[in-house]
């Protein structure tokens, strides 16, 4: 199971993540996230055991949630 996961700001200073629905195959995630990225958001695909691909997205890694946190409270 695959997802999009979407990262943008609205404003506030901290980014807003948004997790997409789960689909079967990776195929149909990465088609989905490379219609987001024509469209200029920053997306990465998840899988169920954690981030597979960057491809543009802002953290890359199961710690970019929490690294954006700690940003925004300095």
């Amino acid at each position: 199971m695959y997802r999009v996961v979407t990262t943008y700001r609205n404003g506030s200073t901290r980014p807003v993540v948004e997790r997409g629905p789960w689909h079967p195959s990776r195929k149909i995630a990465e088609d989905w996230a490379e219609t987001l990225r024509v469209h200029g958001y920053a997306v990465s695909v998840e899988s169920q055991s954690g981030m597979i691909d960057v491809g543009g997205g802002v953290a890359g890694d199961d710690n970019g949630d929490l690294m954006s946190a700690l940003a925004s409270m300095a």
